[in-house]
């Protein structure tokens, strides 16, 4: 062997050594790529290696989720879907109690960009429109958030109290009314049926209905005040 050899190895091997790992980014693009051309197996091999490098990476979570829901594997899917909704959801919770609106309005719509039909993150998104004055935004959100689950009572009442702020009771009504089939505890349904009935001078009525929502919790100042306030009239 040449006496050369044996310096052009190591040269080789540090070379090597010193070349920058390949990052995040590099494999998205890949994994990316391999789909494009219809190669699925390159594909996820990709992603994984880029959650090698970063496990809580959304993309590559959701991604995966999506191939291996093409291909009929659902238990595999809904594991890396729902790791990839919480991490956005959470991250969104995490920026309103920092004050954040634009990062947290970033994380529910990303929410929604790997599954459109999140109930939670409509209903967030409503309500930082509420908080902006765009009410007919918020309408289509607390109203996509009903139809994507019609079991979860939390849209109705925001859909209810929504009907009710735009002087609309009848669908107010039938809103609390829904949100109370689906939990009889609702306390807040209870409260907005209370005020429905009170605006409309029917005193019994009203009271009926917040004595319910103070049954549910006796601490309710809402249930509290209104009774007393309803007692003039009773």
């Amino acid at each position: 062997m040449p006496r050369t050899w044996p310096l052009l190895l190591l040269a080789a091997f540090l070379s090597a050594c010193s070349s920058p790992p390949e990052t995040v980014q590099t494999h998205l693009d890949r994994g990316r790529g391999f789909l494009a051309a219809g190669d699925t197996a390159a594909a996820i091999a990709a992603f994984r290696l880029a959650l090698d490098r970063d496990s809580l990476n959304v993309v590559s979570l959701a991604e995966l989720g999506r191939i291996y829901a093409h291909q009929g594997k659902a238990n595999a899917a809904d594991i890396y879907l729902r790791r990839a909704l919480d991490l956005t959801y959470q991250r969104g919770l995490r920026a309103l109690q920092a004050g954040d609106t634009v990062a947290a309005t970033a994380a529910f719509e990303h929410t929604l960009e790997i599954y459109p039909p999140h109930p939670l993150a409509l209903i967030r998104l409503g309500e930082l429109c509420l908080a902006t004055g765009r009410e007919e935004k918020a309408l289509e959100y607390f109203t996509s958030a009903t139809q994507a689950n019609p079991d979860y009572p939390e849209g109705f009442i925001k859909l209810g109290q929504l009907y009710a702020r735009r002087q609309r009771p009848r669908e107010a009504q039938l809103a609390f009314e829904r949100a109370i089939e689906l939990n009889i505890n609702a306390i807040d349904a209870y409260l907005g049926l209370g005020e429905l009935q009170r605006r409309q001078e029917n005193w019994k009525a009203a009271a009926e209905q917040f004595a319910k929502a103070l049954l549910i919790d006796p601490r309710s100042p809402a249930a509290r005040e209104a009774l007393e306030q309803l007692q003039r009239h009773l």
